[in-house]
């Protein structure tokens, strides 16, 4: 499995998916986004920090920062460790809708509300499955990656280092499937297998 483009992600979203937690990844864009971005390949994930992240997450999921500290990289480098392909999209346009999705994300009420109404009403509900690598791949931190643009361009399609181990297993994946079509309805995307393959 090779990737090319990166993710950025909370960080307490990239722990959770990380320890086999099935976590939805509730998308809008960055402002430097010029569209949705849906992933068609694998991705890596990275980790990000923001300080409004402390703020936006519930009570009970703050144990998920420090959790997330192992996947950061020293200063000026970009460290991949976790890999990752999706496995179902939804959109979301009624707000009545999110409730549902509380026991598969970290952020609190009002974090989702605001990410909802930004520009625009409405959230695409991404399903990945995540790869933890071997050994993390390191690159040097290049400036065009930085600002509020969900998507790196890493140059080079960089291979997923041998003896990664899914965080999940296909169970599991199947059963969150189910849980978010019995919510959403039927995924706009997938679902998907673990080889990127439409699953029967």
């Amino acid at each position: 499995m090779n990737a090319r483009a990166a993710l950025k992600e909370w960080a307490s979203t990239c722990a959770a998916l990380a320890a086999g937690r099935p976590m939805v990844l509730l998308r809008k864009g960055g402002v430097g986004d010029s569209g949705p971005g849906q992933p068609d390949g694998p991705f890596w994930l990275v980790p990000t920090w923001v300080h409004q992240q402390e703020q936006g997450l519930r009570p009970e999921c703050l144990g998920l920062l420090s959790q997330s500290e192992k996947y950061r990289g020293p200063g000026g480098i970009l460290r991949l460790n976790l890999a990752a392909r999706l496995v179902a999209a939804w959109e979301v346009n009624d707000p009545g809708l999110l409730a549902a999705l509380r026991p598969m994300h970290a952020m609190n009420d009002e974090t989702v509300s605001r990410r909802f109404h930004y520009r625009r009403p409405g959230l695409r509900v991404w399903l990945p499955r995540v790869w933890i690598c071997s050994a993390p791949v390191d690159l040097a931190w290049n400036p065009a990656w930085d600002g509020c643009v969900s998507w790196m361009d890493l140059g080079d399609s960089l291979p997923v280092p041998d003896g990664a181990s899914p965080a999940i297993g296909e169970d599991v994946l199947g059963r969150a499937v189910a849980n978010l079509t019995g919510w959403l309805g039927p995924a706009l995307e997938g679902p998907f297998g673990s080889d990127g393959r439409t699953t029967p």
